[in-house]
C-alpha cells in the first residue's frame, strides 16, 4: 500500500522554512505574499496499515510539540488541510532517478522502529503562498526559490480565492 505522510508546523509556531522563503520571495521583488507555509512530504510504500503510519508519523517524521501531521491512503484521508482562502500550493520533488538520501534513511529508521515492511519513502515538500500574486510570479518563485531543475520537478495550483 502506498501512504502519503505530511508534516507541518502547528497554528502559532513559527515555520522557520517558510519564514526563510517568504524572504527570499520579498528578495526578488514580489510584493503581496503575506506567508509561506512549509509541509513535508513522505510517500511510504511497503506492506504497512493505518496504526503502522500514526505511529511513523508520531515517533519519527514529527515533533508533536510544534509540529502536526496528517496521512492519505486508500481508503483513508486524515491529511493537513491546505483550504486556505486566497493561496497557492507547490509540490516539490525529485525527479525520476534522483537519490533521495532522506527517503532512504527514512526507511531504515522505520526498520528500526519494528514498524512493518517498508520498501521505499520518496520525500518532497509542499509550499502554502499565501498572499496577491499571479501565476507568473509562482512561477518565476518555484525557477529561482522552491526548485532546481536539474533535480526537482514541481507544480503548482491555486487552492483558493478571496
Amino acid at each position: 500500500m502506498v501512504w502519503i505522510v505530511e508534516v507541518g508546523y502547528k497554528d502559532g509556531v513559527t515555520d522557520p522554512v517558510g519564514f526563510l522563503i517568504k524572504k527570499e520571495i520579498d528578495d526578488l521583488g514580489i510584493k503581496g505574499v503575506k506567508e509561506v507555509k512549509s509541509i513535508s512530504t513522505y510517500t511510504i510504500t511497503g506492506e504497512i496499515g493505518e496504526e503502522e503510519v500514526r505511529k511513523i508519523g508520531e515517533e519519527l517524521l514529527s515533533d508533536n510539540q510544534i509540529q502536526e501531521f496528517g496521512y492519505r491512503g486508500i481508503g483513508v484521508n486524515k491529511g493537513i488541510k491546505h483550504d486556505i482562502p486566497n493561496a497557492w500550493l507547490v509540490e516539490v520533488g525529485f525527479k525520476v532517478g534522483v537519490m533521495d538520501a532522506v527517503g532512504m534513511s527514512a526507511v531504515r529508521a522505520i526498520e528500526i522502529l519494528g514498524v512493518g515492511e517498508v520498501k521505499e519513502v520518496k520525500t518532497g515538500n509542499k509550499f502554502l503562498i499565501i498572499g496577491n500574486i499571479s501565476e507568473d510570479d509562482v512561477k518565476k518563485i518555484c525557477e529561482r526559490v522552491l526548485a532546481n531543475s536539474l533535480i526537482h520537478k514541481y507544480r503548482y495550483y491555486r487552492i483558493g480565492e478571496s
